[in-house]
């Protein structure tokens, strides 16, 4: 079974809810060999919050509840997104956080991390919990891949390694990667860990500003995906399941327009034939 993850379980949560549920009762229109296992993402204004920024209201602890009940009423893992790159130890005392930490484990969900400074204090409290390695740590070096691999429960492969046998032959432990199957970065961008330390500073200082280096490669990527040394088609990700046992590939959609979000759920996760009919299906229901 080929695991997705998806964004997100906050601005997205119903997107998710529902098309979750359309998936459960309505398992024609899907590929047989698919299934979401979790929704990735953060609460806003939490300081360890990385990747991107998302700075709005905190949610109460009522809120943080809900959103976990919601996701366990499917059946689907929460995984939260604590990549902020700028972590030093005071911040691990957050209350925000902390409450955040303590709700998340109750339910069985899972962390991302980019600091091992964040991954220490976690894996000392609730050693239950899965730990990921994020992509932002944009790991190129096979042996050092490997390490991370025998470290973590699982790692994010650097996207820019995607389609390279190559690479991948040479490390052990494939079985605990995962995929990123659409980035929308340019291949190469050379501004991106720039742009991920921009989105950390916004997050610590609880304001958004623009970067104006970030250049999408653009919104089609299944059209890209064949020519794409980055962007996978579905043969693509059937292969890396097969070939290295990669057994989760990420859906990347945060802070994307939910029109965009939909058309790489109908894509990876749907059978061609049904996924107009889907699509207008699920816009209704969304409203």
């Amino acid at each position: 079974m080929i695991d997705y993850t998806v964004p997100d379980f906050t601005v997205g949560l119903k997107r998710n809810l529902v098309f979750a549920q359309v998936m459960r009762d309505c398992p024609q229109f899907f590929f047989d060999d698919v299934r979401i296992q979790s929704v990735y993402g953060c609460f806003p204004g939490c300081m360890l919050n990385g990747g991107r920024a998302f700075v709005r209201d905190p949610y109460t602890p009522e809120q943080v509840e809900m959103t976990f009940q919601a996701l366990d009423s499917l059946g689907l893992q929460a995984r939260l997104t604590f990549t902020n790159m700028l972590m030093e130890e005071k911040h691990l005392a957050d209350p925000y956080f902390n409450m955040i930490l303590e709700a998340a484990a109750k339910h069985g969900a899972g962390v991302i991390v980019y600091s091992d400074l964040v991954d220490e204090y976690i894996k000392t409290r609730y050693p239950q919990m899965e730990r990921t390695l994020s992509t932002t740590r944009e790991i190129l070096d096979a042996d050092e891949l490997t390490r991370a691999l025998e470290a973590y429960d699982m790692v994010v492969l650097n996207y820019n390694l995607n389609k390279d046998h190559a690479f991948l032959d040479k490390v052990a432990h494939t079985d605990k990667l995962e995929v990123m199957a659409n980035e929308l970065c340019n291949p190469a961008c050379p501004h991106r860990r720039e742009h991920y330390l921009h989105n950390s500073a916004d997050q610590l200082a609880g304001r958004l500003t623009e970067f104006r280096r970030c250049n999408l490669a653009g919104k089609d990527f299944f059209k890209l995906a064949p020519t794409s040394p980055t962007i996978l088609t579905n043969e693509n990700v059937r292969e890396l399941h097969a070939r290295y046992g990669v057994p989760r590939f990420k859906l990347v959609g945060r802070g994307v327009a939910g029109d965009v979000n939909l058309e790489s759920y109908l894509y990876y996760l749907v059978r061609p034939e049904h996924r107009d009919g889907l699509r207008q299906a699920i816009k209704t229901m969304l409203g």
